[in-house]
């Protein structure tokens, strides 16, 4: 699989959790992988670890060139 092929389908199968600002990756004692919203602290609107994929999200906020967290 191509290195854009692996990217694609991650961002497929995470949505817009993949490249947001508010989120970060959490890998729990088991190897599973999940998406913790930092958003979810400021009120109910924000899931803590919402269902993926994410493909809408009124606090999304692009990561840009920052490091990913």
């Amino acid at each position: 699989m191509a290195p854009g092929d692996k990217n694609a389908a991650e961002k497929a199968r995470v949505g817009l959790c993949l490249d947001c600002r508010h989120a970060r990756k959490v890998e729990s004692d088991r190897g599973s992988n999940f998406y913790l919203c930092a958003l979810s602290e400021s009120g109910p609107a924000f899931l803590k670890y919402p269902p993926l994929p994410v493909i809408q999200c009124s606090g999304y906020s692009s990561r840009g060139a920052d490091p990913e967290i």
